[in-house]
C-alpha cells in the first residue's frame, strides 16, 4: 500500500509539472505517428523485397535490413524523448520551455542520438535473435529457461539504460559514454528507476483499464445490440480509443518528467515542487551488501 500511495504521489507531482507545460504531451503523439509511418514504410519495402521471409531469419541481408529498421524507429523515438526531457530540464532550471525549444535541443544532439540509437538497435536486434533462436531450437524446460534468461537480460538492459535519455539531453555525450554514465547513476542509487517508473506505469494502467471498462464496456454492448443504439455505441467506442491513447501519451510524458527529475536529484541534489527529497529517497533501495551513501558518494 505504501508503494501504491507513493506511485500516486509521483503521478500527482508529475502532473503538476505537465500542467505548467501541457504542450509537452504532444511529443509522444508525434513520436508515435512518426514511428508508425517509418515502420510501415520500411516494413513495406522489406516485405516486397522479400527481406521479411521467415525461412531466412538469420541471412546477412535480412539482419542488415532488421538493423536498419530498428535504427530508424529507435532514432525517431529517442529524438522526441530527448526533446521532451530537454524541456523538462529547462523547466527544472526555471525556464519556460515550448515545443520549439525541445526540437532545437534535440537537433543539437543529433550525433549523440544517432550513436545511442545504433547501440540500442544492435542490442535490441541481438535480444530478438536470441529469443527467436530459443523459440526455434529449445524444447520443454530448456525453452522456458532460455526465455527467462533473455527476459532477465532485457530487464537488466532497461535498468542500465534508464538515465541515458536525460544524459543525452543534458550532456550531449556519445552513446557509450551515456551508457557508462547511466550505469554509474543506477549503481549509486539502485532501485529508484525501477520502483518509480513501474509505479507511474501501474497508475496509468489502472486508468486505462478504468476507461476501457467504464466506457468501452457499454460501447461493446451497444454495438452488439445493433439498431439505433449502435450509433451511440460507436460514439462510445471512439471516446474509448481517444481516452486510452490520451492516457498512453500522458503516461509517456509523466515517465519522462519523472526520469528528468530523478536524474537531476541524483546528480545535482536539486528537486522540483512536490518532488521532495523524502519522496525520492523513500523509493531508493540500495544494495543489501553496501552501506547507504549520499549523492556525493
Amino acid at each position: 500500500m505504501n508503494a501504491l500511495e507513493r506511485s500516486f504521489t509521483l503521478v500527482k507531482e508529475s502532473l503538476k509539472v505537465l500542467r505548467q507545460d501541457p504542450e509537452l504531451a504532444v511529443f509522444p503523439v508525434i513520436s508515435f505517428v512518426a514511428t508508425m509511418l517509418a515502420a510501415l514504410t520500411i516494413g513495406g519495402v522489406g516485405f516486397f523485397a522479400g527481406l521479411l521471409d521467415s525461412d531466412t531469419p538469420t541471412s546477412a541481408l535480412n539482419i542488415a535490413f532488421l538493423l536498419a529498421f530498428y535504427f530508424c524507429t529507435y532514432f525517431i523515438t529517442i529524438y522526441f524523448q530527448v526533446a521532451l526531457v530537454a524541456c523538462v530540464q529547462h523547466r527544472l532550471a526555471g525556464g519556460d520551455p515550448n515545443l520549439s525549444f525541445g526540437i532545437n535541443a534535440a537537433n543539437r544532439r543529433l550525433g549523440a542520438i544517432a550513436s545511442w540509437a545504433l547501440i540500442a538497435a544492435v542490442v535490441g536486434l541481438i535480444l530478438r535473435m536470441l529469443e527467436e533462436a530459443a523459440r526455434r531450437n529449445a524444447r520443454g524446460w530448456g525453452s522456458i529457461v532460455a526465455q527467462i534468461a533473455i527476459a532477465i537480460a532485457g530487464a537488466a538492459w532497461s535498468l542500465a539504460t534508464f538515465f541515458v535519455i536525460p544524459i543525452l539531453a543534458s550532456e550531449g555525450i556519445g552513446g557509450f559514454a551515456a551508457l557508462r554514465r547511466s550505469v554509474g547513476v543506477v549503481k549509486q542509487r539502485w532501485g529508484e528507476a525501477v520502483i518509480g517508473g513501474a509505479g507511474i506505469g501501474l497508475v496509468m494502467l489502472i486508468a486505462g483499464i478504468a476507461v476501457a471498462v467504464v466506457v468501452g464496456g457499454p460501447a461493446f454492448l451497444a454495438l452488439s445490440a445493433g439498431g439505433a443504439i449502435a450509433s451511440f455505441g460507436l460514439a462510445l467506442a471512439i471516446i474509448t480509443v481517444v481516452g486510452v491513447l490520451t492516457i498512453v501519451a500522458v503516461g509517456a510524458t509523466l515517465q519522462s518528467i519523472y526520469t528528468a527529475v530523478v536524474y537531476q536529484y541524483a546528480t545535482a541534489g536539486k528537486t522540483l515542487g512536490g518532488f521532495t527529497p523524502a519522496l525520492l529517497e523513500g523509493a531508493f533501495q540500495p544494495d543489501r551488501g553496501s552501506q547507504p551513501r549520499g549523492f556525493a558518494g
